[in-house]
């Protein structure tokens, strides 16, 4: 009994921290930030509901919308923002914490904790003489701080991935429903992550045998599906919205365009190195593993995730007022996420089953992922104190 109430005591504290440290972050931008993304969402709420609607996709706004009834502190939306956004960027977390405890077994709690903890600040290598003042423009990163549309979509994203493959091994018909019922959560909250899903699963499941099979039928179907519902929001989005209509003319209006690197070359200032320190730790495990990598189905299909993500971002682009804001970006912080987490767990796997011999491939693998974890810190801070997230 004992046991058990020092356990329950050390989660809570272990949450707290959590919380805490997303709760300042949203405070600052909230506060501090004038032309901060949280904020844009609550004035963009605003303006919709003085014109009878909400805005397209619905979820996160109704969600806040909901909380503002029940909890206001002054001003309209700012804590219900506030709470919402900490609550999903929580889920995400304890989503992480259960999943290495479920993965690793052995690893005691606090360990559990700092890995998660440390997980979750992982950044690109930044080098200021390098990079200058833009510590994340042209740079991949799997940790969005300022996104509250993203955050909100980030649990659904990283649950529909593992019911996915919970599919792909059990063929189970439920699965497949539940799948479908994540996507269109994912749908209603931002639907940047299926940008990749889609092209994604069919792929990787052609790529399992090489053959045309019923589960490739399956998946085809759904992925149709969901692509369609897809393009009726693109319509509801681009065309029929009647709030855009009265604040900017037909020529000021986004439309999806084909305009290859467009909006990255706008950003990054040296590629090559920018794609060179987006994925440090992606290449580390390649270049020591190799082919054995491979064997973890996560790690296979979150790869193929990565390409469709960043494939789309290259080629894809809006026009109009929207033309640099970046929207098919979104997708790729969480397959990025998701390639980091396979890659702890492989890594970790492999320690375990060498003994926990601290040989020379891990000592690599820990020194990347440790400088990874201490530069997103330092970005972290930057917004704080510098008040900046570029």
């Amino acid at each position: 009994m004992r046991f058990f109430l020092f356990s329950w005591k050390r989660e809570i504290i272990f949450d707290l921290i959590v919380l805490s440290i997303y709760f300042l972050t949203l405070f600052i931008f909230l506060t501090k930030f004038e032309g901060s993304d949280i904020r844009g969402h609550n004035s963009l709420l605003t303006t919709y509901l003085s014109a009878g609607y909400f805005p397209i996709p619905p979820l996160y706004y109704w969600l806040v919308y909901l909380v503002d009834m029940v909890v206001r502190v002054k001003y309209e939306f700012v804590a219900s923002s506030a709470i919402v956004v900490t609550f999903f960027q929580w889920w995400k977390y304890k989503l992480i914490y259960v999943s290495i405890d479920r993965e690793i077994a052995g690893l005691k709690p606090l360990a559990i904790f700092l890995l998660t903890l440390s997980f979750l600040f992982l950044s690109p290598i930044y080098i200021p003489a390098i990079d200058g003042d833009f510590w994340y423009l042209g740079k991949f990163t799997q940790t969005i701080w300022h996104s509250s549309t993203l955050i909100c979509s980030f649990p659904f994203c990283i649950l529909l991935v593992w019911k996915t493959l919970d599919w792909l091994k059990w063929h189970k018909s439920v699965d497949l429903w539940k799948i479908f019922f994540l996507s269109l959560l994912i749908i209603l909250t931002k639907p940047s992550f299926l940008f990749c899903y889609i092209p994604a699963l069919p792929v990787f499941v052609f790529l399992q045998n090489y053959k045309v099979s019923r589960q490739l039928g399956e998946v085809i179907a759904l992925v149709g599906l969901l692509f369609s519902l897809l393009l009726i929001e693109k319509y509801l989005i681009f065309s029929w919205d009647p709030v855009l209509d009265k604040l900017y003319t037909p020529s000021e209006k986004s439309q999806v365009v084909f305009n290859p690197f467009k909006v990255w070359l706008n950003f990054t200032q040296e590629p090559i190195f920018d794609i060179l320190t987006s994925f440090p730790l992606l290449f580390a495990v390649l270049i020591i593993w190799r082919k054995k990598v491979f064997e973890s189905l996560l790690f296979s299909f979150s790869l193929v995730l990565l390409f469709f993500a960043l494939l789309v971002f290259f080629l894809l682009a809006e026009s109009g007022f929207r033309e640099f804001h970046g929207n098919f970006y979104w997708q790729i912080p969480i397959a990025l996420f998701l390639c980091n987490l396979s890659i702890v767990y492989f890594v970790l796997g492999q320690f375990r089953s060498e003994k926990r011999k601290m040989s020379c491939k891990f000592m690599v693998i820990a020194l990347v992922y440790f400088l990874q974890a201490i530069l997103g810190l330092g970005f972290w801070l930057r917004i704080l104190i510098d008040l900046t997230h570029k």
